[in-house]
């Protein structure tokens, strides 16, 4: 699929901010933890969803879906994963934390998705085995039984969302009590463990630890996900490069955006904070900074790219350092073929201003189309995105959002 974007001279209006990707995927592999009844609400109606949805459903797993609401009932739950949509999607990397809770076994293939970098799940297979599991692997299959399953103190060598959530998921089924040191504690791992308390699961957090243990038999629950913070920021950026832009952000989480809102700022963008909404105004003027990517609160590596292409319009040089995925970098080169002065080296983004001029590019991966996006907006002339499909892996109705705030897009 192509993405035909044009420059726009302004974005104005509402946007209203669905539920986050990043905390529906672990969500709904945890209401398998459960055989009763699961309403999980909130849930964004995306492409990486949905084949979720289609992979558990293969599992024997009752799901039914109307509009924004899942009601899951995992009575019946199969341990082999035959689906091939495994390996295009990596959060399915979950279902092994919540199978292996369930079931004590599980065959599969690895898990896919963008692919930005080679991102392997080596923390999750080590805590998988530190906590009593035998793994069998080769190229391209994965197969996990359990030997003899203790509680264990599992210890993160650097902060993993997925590795967390899935040790979390294991260990909400044993008596005893798990800790998780230098566990990741982003607002999605935190909505998941929210979640779990709710089902009967006891969690704490002290001096960075997790503690976790079984109370109960696990409960249903009817529960709502956070709003998609991620989401947030990529129209907070759209707008931040566009001069005379304003518009506001609907169903934000202010709290969870504050470092993203102090970059924007920095930069020149002006910010207005309301309960649970965000009015943006984009600047003429668009000033350097330099950005260090971290696990929250600092600023979010999915926001790397889309920051990026902002500061191409910035007046002076700035730099973005991103050791949480170094090798997310596609972007430069296809930045590159829009003129701008964009370059790598020591493992940071050297971004100088540069005057972007329509191309043909390619997403590589969910925010890198969102990013190029951005650049189409800002470039002279009219740019065609090859691979767009990638964007609907992680936006909810991207098209009909960026029309209606004056964005000049057409798919083709």
């Amino acid at each position: 699929m192509i993405m035909k974007v044009s420059k726009s001279n302004r974005v104005f209006g509402d946007v209203y901010i669905s539920g986050s990707k990043n905390a529906a995927m672990p969500c709904i592999c945890a209401a398998l933890l459960t055989k009763k009844k699961v309403i999980l609400r909130n849930i964004p109606d995306i492409d990486d969803v949905n084949n979720l949805i289609r992979i558990i459903k293969g599992l024997g797993v009752y799901i039914k879906r109307k509009d924004d609401v899942l009601i899951i009932k995992a009575r019946r739950l199969k341990t082999k994963i035959t689906s091939d949509l495994v390996e295009k999607l990596r959060g399915s990397y979950y279902l092994m934390g919540s199978i292996l809770s369930r079931k004590k076994k599980i065959k599969t293939k690895y898990p896919g998705g963008c692919s930005f970098c080679d991102r392997p799940i080596d923390y999750h297979l080590k805590g998988f085995e530190e906590m009593g599991y035998k793994i069998i692997s080769n190229d391209h299959d994965l197969e996990i039984k359990e030997v003899k399953r203790v509680a264990k103190k599992i210890t993160f060598p650097q902060v993993s969302l997925g590795a967390t959530i899935n040790i979390i998921l294991i260990a909400s089924s044993i008596k005893e009590e798990t800790i998780i040191t230098n566990p990741s504690l982003e607002p999605e791992v935190l909505c998941v463990i929210d979640m779990l308390k709710q089902m009967g699961v006891k969690i704490e957090l002290k001096n960075n630890q997790l503690y976790i243990n079984k109370e109960t038999k696990l409960k249903g629950v009817d529960y709502r996900i956070i709003n998609d913070r991620i989401e947030a920021g990529s129209y907070l950026f759209l707008a931040s490069a566009i001069p005379n832009s304003k518009i506001t952000l609907h169903n934000v989480n202010v709290k969870e955006l504050e470092t993203v809102i102090i970059a924007a700022r920095r930069i020149g963008t002006k910010i207005t904070k309301l309960k649970d909404a965000l009015i943006v105004e984009g600047s003429k003027n668009i000033k350097r900074t330099n950005i260090l990517i971290g696990p929250y609160p600092f600023f979010p590596t999915d926001l790397q790219q889309i920051i990026s292409v902002v500061l191409t319009k910035a007046d002076r040089t700035s730099i973005i350092e991103d050791p949480i995925f170094p090798n997310r970098i596609s972007l430069v080169n296809e930045l590159k073929k829009m003129h701008a002065d964009i370059k790598m080296e020591n493992n940071q983004i050297i971004i100088k201003k540069s005057t972007l001029i329509a191309a043909k590019v390619k997403a590589t991966d969910l925010r890198c189309a969102f990013a190029l996006i951005v650049a189409g907006a800002i470039a002279d002339g009219s740019t065609y995105i090859y691979n767009i499909d990638y964007l609907f892996r992680g936006y909810v109705n991207p098209v009909e959002k960026l029309k209606k705030i004056g964005i000049h897009v057409q798919l083709i």
